[in-house]
């Protein structure tokens, strides 16, 4: 049988109550002896609920507690003391790490004791919270200033590869994403190299500079990808980090946990999901035309159920309502076409800006 209910509980209570209070109106009536009798008790028993009602009235036929006054063992007060502060310090310390860390004179049991009665027990949070709380937290950093970037393989995707092997398509997409907004820029090519990832970068701050945004408040954040100089011991006189912090102003903030571009990460699912499993392509035009069209889809229309399903577009247009439309029209490049271009020198296609 399992515990009973409150309900259950309740009645039990109001039973015993009505059953004390018959036992003291016999008692008063016929004596000690008939009512113990009566009620198959001991005399003693009789006696004690004469005695308290006849002091508390019909509160004393209520149960009493039988913990002690006084305890000699109970946690000093100035101990007490240590242990909030500490825990108020270190939020994330349990009882044993408390006693083991700071040398606290009380045991686990004390510890948790003290947290408990002063309201500081921490529980963990789910991951629906966390969540909650990353998306407030974004949505405070300003729009198109905090970009994550990374490069996604496309030659892993079932549906995809035969149009890789048939018609030479880009084998690899690099993404620049804004996690205010959701506001995504791709680019692609058929290698992952830092000449590539120089262009990304590159071809989009320069768009977003011509469309009113000051590149010098703009942070890119990228893995530690050989490709964004993540495995150089010091910085190169002309690289990712140098065309980011000498022509752009930028900043470039490198992350060890793939977790902390979560939105570049997610995003690389959507596409795979929605574009690159469905899509066939006639010619490497048809590609381009394609996934130029889902990026406006994507930027312009589709709502997006992580942000209160607002579009990037949406988004950007409350938190800097000067920004034109444009800003988030930039096509996907063809990083072939733009090596090309800066490495031979052809005028008609754009290539990496100097290098002031």
């Amino acid at each position: 049988m399992g515990s009973p209910s409150y309900c259950e509980m309740r009645q039990m209570k109001c039973k015993s109550l009505d059953l004390r209070w018959h036992l003291v109106a016999h008692a008063r009536a016929h004596g000690l002896k008939p009512t113990a009798r009566a009620y198959q008790c001991s005399v003693l028993t009789v006696r004690k609920w004469l005695r308290r009602h006849a002091a508390e009235g019909l509160a004393g036929l209520h149960d009493h507690s039988h913990a002690p006054h006084h305890c000699p063992h109970k946690t000093p007060p100035d101990v007490e003391r240590r242990i909030l502060a500490q825990r108020l310090r270190t939020p994330g310390f349990g009882a044993k790490r408390l006693r083991r860390e700071f040398a606290l004179p009380a045991s686990e049991g004390a510890i948790e004791r003290v947290v408990a009665q002063h309201g500081l027990t921490r529980r963990r949070r789910k991951a629906y919270q966390r969540k909650h709380d990353l998306r407030a937290l974004k949505a405070t950093w300003p729009a198109l200033r905090r970009l994550q970037m990374d490069v996604k393989h496309l030659y892993d995707i079932p549906h995809y590869w035969p149009f890789i092997a048939a018609l030479g398509l880009p084998e690899y997409q690099y993404t620049a994403r804004c996690p205010r907004t959701g506001a995504t820029f791709l680019a692609y090519a058929s290698e992952c190299t830092a000449l590539y990832a120089e262009l990304t970068v590159s071809h989009l701050l320069t768009h977003i500079r011509r469309h009113g945004l000051e590149t010098s408040e703009v942070i890119v954040q990228t893995d530690l990808g050989s490709e964004f100089e993540g495995n150089a011991m010091t910085p190169r006189e002309q690289g990712f980090d140098h065309l980011l912090q000498h022509t752009f102003r930028a900043t470039h903030r490198r992350i060890a946990n793939p977790n902390q571009n979560a939105d570049v990460e997610s995003l690389h699912n959507l596409i795979e999901v929605e574009l690159f499993d469905i899509e066939s392509f006639r010619s490497r035009a048809d590609f381009f035309e394609k996934v130029a069209t889902y990026q406006a889809y994507f930027n312009l229309a589709r709502p997006n159920s992580y942000k209160d399903w607002k579009t990037p577009w949406d988004l950007l247009a409350k938190a800097e309502p000067h920004l034109p439309m444009e800003i988030l029209l930039l096509p996907p490049a063809d990083l072939d076409k733009l090596a090309e271009a800066s490495l031979g020198g052809d005028h008609n296609q754009p290539a990496l800006p100097e290098q002031s």
